[in-house]
């Protein structure tokens, strides 16, 4: 038999010692610890891998660094009158350009950022959050100042820049990127829209600027001194300091629902991203656009058939007119092209500016392409199919590329301005139709042995699918009448073979006979 022992209850009851929370610091040296001894690459095998990727760095920047310097004396050989302005301007442009690109994607995954396993596990616990988040946030910082500075690089390098401008000019432009990437860090714990509308006044500010530069508007501005550039560097990056500083100071009190917003997003996109299949990530943040909205608002009337495909793209570019709006906006880019006497270059501005705003116009092209059960549901062969979702994206980017005609007319002799502007809109269409119709990676093939890994064979050239095509179709426009006829033939060839019947149709099933049993085949 076993004896219970009772506790006397007239005993006093020992206070237990309190357990020791540990601090941020400590657990993130645990974790270190933890990934650094589970570790299996050798130090060999690191050494090898940073001195491939120092060597491919070093060859690409000295072939880069010899083009920009080539195409500095050559605009500096070229340039006479009033494009000297507009030239002047485009670094300016580029960096405001950089600091859009900045605080767009600094809205999209979240200045401050945990990890899904962090956010579920380490944050959970009764440690200072700040703690946890602050190193990454500084890392966020750094990567924003050095990535902008050198993103300007080119620009300062090809604007003809003395060392101490070029230098001004890096300082304000890295100071612009961060301080909008602070504010959107504060707006992200906050939770208020400043950062929203900090985009919009930039792309505006962004717009204007690139407007007087197409016009003839910018040398009736008053010159700007250097001494004013140099106060506006200095405190652009003192404000850029203090807001990084504040941005610090703040991410302790951000809650982790705001930070689980991009728990889903960050997996996909660096899934895409290490996969480097551009498509991939263009559907990942395709699938959250239109994720946000979770409401469904039904219309009757409209056309049928094959018009009824029409009319949904169409109500959905009513619904969401941005990537129209944009496109309308890049109408300004072949325009201060030719203001900057581009000369037969101008094609070029205009099939690239297509090319970069054609790919958000076809959402439902995307859809049928990558969800092939969808497109067998439609009573509609490939073709027909492909043909009624690219309508109305592939009548704007026509409509885009006949507003450029004004600034072809100088480039082409006997009126054919007309056609060179519709080639352009050929190209444009045939580059974003190889774009979006892009065939995901094939992992089923064998494999090609790579320093990262075995990578599919296919995935390897998938960053230059659709500019293929636009340097096919877009670079024979600069050769006169026989180069536009070559290129237009080459956009229509493209086109009608990416949209054809290349999906077998389901095989149907066997007809009944009349005796009621099914016929074997």
């Amino acid at each position: 038999m076993s004896t219970e022992v009772v506790p006397d209850p007239t005993e006093p009851i020992e206070p237990t010692e309190p357990t020791e929370v540990p601090s941020a610091r400590e657990i993130r040296q645990e974790i270190r610890d933890w990934r650094r001894g589970r570790a299996e690459l050798k130090w060999g095998e690191a050494l090898s891998d940073a001195y491939v990727g120092l060597f491919c760095v070093v060859m690409i920047g000295a072939m880069a660094g010899n083009v920009v310097l080539n195409l500095r004396q050559l605009a500096d050989e070229t340039c006479t009158g009033s494009c000297g302005e507009v030239r002047s301007a485009a670094p300016w442009l580029v960096a405001l350009a950089v600091a859009l690109l900045a605080l767009g994607m600094s809205r999209l995954l979240g200045p401050v950022f945990s990890p899904p396993a962090s956010n579920s596990w380490v944050l959970s616990s009764p440690v200072d959050r700040g703690g946890l988040l602050r190193p990454g946030w500084l890392r966020t910082t750094a990567l924003t100042a050095v990535g902008a500075a050198l993103l300007l690089v080119a620009p300062a390098v090809l604007s003809g820049f003395a060392w101490h401008e070029a230098v001004v000019y890096l300082v304000a432009g890295s100071a612009t990127a961060l301080a909008c990437v602070g504010v959107a860090a504060l707006s992200q714990v906050h939770e208020d829209p400043i950062s929203r509308w900090l985009t919009w006044l930039v792309t505006v500010v962004l717009w204007v600027v690139l407007g007087l530069s197409a016009t003839h508007e910018l040398e009736r501005l008053p010159a700007v001194s250097p001494s004013l550039v140099l106060a506006v560097a200095v405190a652009m990056a003192v404000v850029a300091v203090l807001l990084a500083w504040r941005s610090a100071t703040a991410v302790g009190k951000v809650s982790r629902r705001v930070l689980g917003q991009t728990e889903h997003l960050s997996p996909s996109l660096s899934g895409a991203l290490s996969s480097v299949d551009l498509g991939l990530m263009y559907d990942v943040l395709l699938a959250r656009r239109w994720g946000r909205g979770a409401h469904v608002r039904s219309h009757t009337g409209g056309p049928l058939g094959w018009g009824a495909l029409v009319h949904r793209d169409f109500r959905r570019a009513l619904r969401t007119p941005q990537p129209y709006v944009l496109l309308a906006g890049l109408v300004l880019v072949p325009y201060a092209a030719a203001e900057a006497d581009a000369g037969r270059a101008v094609v070029l501005a205009t099939t690239f500016a297509g090319v970069l705003g054609g790919p958000a116009l076809c959402v439902g092209l995307r859809v049928v392409v990558r969800t092939q059960g969808l497109a067998r549901m439609m009573p509609f062969r490939r073709q027909r199919l492909l043909l009624a979702h690219l309508v109305v994206p592939g009548a704007a980017l026509m409509l885009f590329a006949l507003a450029t005609t004004p600034t072809l007319v100088d480039e082409v002799s006997g009126g054919g301005a007309v056609n060179l502007a519709i080639a352009c809109g050929l190209s444009s269409i045939a580059a974003t139709v190889r774009w979006i119709t892009g065939k995901p990676p094939n992992y089923a093939a064998p494999m090609v042995s790579t320093p990262a890994g075995g990578a599919p064979t296919g995935i390897i050239f998938s960053v230059l699918r659709g500019f293929d095509v636009w340097a096919i179709t877009a670079l024979p426009l600069m050769f006169g009448q026989g180069g536009m006829l070559f290129s237009t033939i080459i956009s229509i060839g493209v086109i009608a073979f990416l949209t054809s019947d290349g999906i077998q149709q389901p095989p149907q099933q066997p007809a009944r006979q009349p005796s009621g049993k099914p016929t074997i085949r």
